[in-house]
């Protein structure tokens, strides 16, 4: 008997000559392309998360800078207003909690002692973040004026940035 008659005679024919590792090979490249598409599509995703954080750092980095000032800084002179808008830079339960404070501290000592404060931040930068939340740590310069003094200091304070519906607005401020 002939090899070739041993072949057709077999199950499948002659096409069953073929070793099976080959027939399993195929699956076992075909799970592998799965698997390396699967993983170039998680690789793509983290990609995309990772760049929208650092724009997300970027952007309350940015507004914690043009905010902070606006938050600490009032007029004697045009105080409701300043306090009105000082109160717009902030979101959620820090804004309750800074309107209050506003209303019974600043607002008061402010009308009283006649206090104009202005606020410039020196420096700047990101502790950490992402698309929700970013801590800013920001250096800043006070001056302040009292019925014709001033006096000029410095502190550091750990922003909160969150996004709200125009921009990123800060929901804690905490010394340092």
């Amino acid at each position: 008997m002939s090899d070739a008659t041993d072949e057709e005679n077999m199950p499948g024919g002659a096409a069953s000559a073929v070793p099976r590792w080959v027939g399993k090979g195929r699956f076992v490249a075909a799970g592998l392309l799965v698997a390396s598409m699967g993983g170039a599509a998680f690789l793509g995703m983290q990609a995309h998360r990772a760049e929208a954080d650092a724009d997300a750092r970027s952007e309350a980095l940015s507004s914690a800078e043009e905010r902070v000032p606006e938050l600490l800084s009032y007029e004697s002179s045009t105080l409701d207003d300043d306090l009105e808008h000082a109160l717009a830079q902030t979101t959620g339960d820090f804004a309750e909690d800074y309107g209050t404070i506003l209303e019974d501290v600043v607002r008061p000592e402010a009308r009283a002692r006649k206090i104009s404060t202005v606020a410039e931040v020196t420096a700047a930068g990101v502790v950490r973040g992402d698309r929700d939340r970013v801590v800013v740590l920001v250096f800043l310069t006070q001056t302040t004026t009292t019925r014709g003094r001033q006096s000029v200091s410095g502190s550091r304070v750990e922003v909160t940035m969150a996004p709200a519906d125009d921009g990123w607005k800060i929901a804690g401020l905490k010394p340092v």
